[in-house]
């Protein structure tokens, strides 16, 4: 690990901290040098450990930045990453809403190419990680006790899963398309990894309303982009997908974890019909 200095100025050996080019919840961006950037945790959160992992298991498979090294600011974490040209798969749908077919079907091919890898051992099962969140999430006795029964029944596996697999979090640059974004990896079945995929781009803000001309237009972009993955990914897929109703419930109880108000009346609602539709 590269210690850098308090202040900002150069590290004990390589390039100096750039200026802050992103800001997440997790982390900031900062320029490192011409071909890299520093992604630097904040105090709390330890998802470069799973970022990490993820990043050295998929070096070589050209569908995620380059890992080039670790640093160390402040006692704050930092992965030092290949500098990814291009703009994210939102803003190109923001741009050129025209081909959300194209896009649909380069977003599942990509995450095919993810789950061709296997996860290393030291990632999270990703049946406990839903358990947890399930645990966190505020859902009644009865929704809480379906969603686990239903994880209770679902395999484990020993592919690489994303964990927030979303078009704002693949970056597409001529004939090259890179994940990044990986503090929230696990390893599991695909067929867990997918139906998160879907929850997100079927309920979450996966297509701002800026970009396009219309409401309408809007929900059926939504729409497009959502069938079209879903069955490209179906269709590249090596086997048949198997429980994917289940884990789609299974996850919608535990977004509810990360209390996100604009969804939660629509997940809840979902939620008891699918209750409903399992008992009856």
């Amino acid at each position: 690990m590269i210690d850098s200095t308090a202040g900002g100025g150069r590290a004990a050996e390589g390039p100096v901290f750039g200026p802050r080019i992103g800001v997440g919840r997790e982390a900031e961006v900062y320029a490192w040098g011409a071909d890299a950037v520093v992604k630097l945790y904040r105090d709390g959160f330890d998802g470069h450990r799973a970022e990490a992992a993820a990043l050295a298991a998929l070096a070589g498979h050209r569908v995620a930045p380059d890992l080039v090294e670790v640093v160390e600011r402040e006692g704050r974490p930092g992965l030092v990453l290949e500098r990814v040209a291009g703009a994210d798969m939102l803003d190109v749908l923001r741009r050129r809403p025209w081909q959300v077919r194209s896009l649909a079907r380069v977003l599942a091919e990509t995450h095919l190419a993810v789950h061709e890898v296997a996860a290393p051992a030291d990632l999270p099962d990703v049946r406990q990680v839903l358990a947890a969140r399930l645990g966190d999430a505020s859902l009644s006795r009865e929704l809480r006790g379906f969603a686990l029964r239903l994880l209770d029944g679902l395999p484990s596996g020993d592919r690489l899963c994303h964990g927030d697999y979303h078009p704002g979090n693949v970056m597409v640059s001529g004939e090259r398309v890179s994940v990044i974004d990986w503090p929230n990896a696990a390893r599991g079945v695909p067929e867990s990894d997918h139906a998160r995929a879907v929850l997100l781009l079927q309920w979450a803000d996966a297509l701002p309303a800026g970009g396009l001309v219309s409401r309408g237009f809007v929900a059926a972009g939504r729409s497009m982009l959502t069938r079209g993955y879903a069955l490209a990914y179906a269709d590249g897929a090596d086997r048949p997908l198997r429980d994917l109703e289940h884990w789609l419930v299974v996850h919608a109880a535990a977004r509810l974890s990360e209390g996100v108000p604009e969804e939660r009346a629509r997940l809840l609602d979902w939620l008891v019909r699918a209750l409903h539709a399992f008992e009856a």
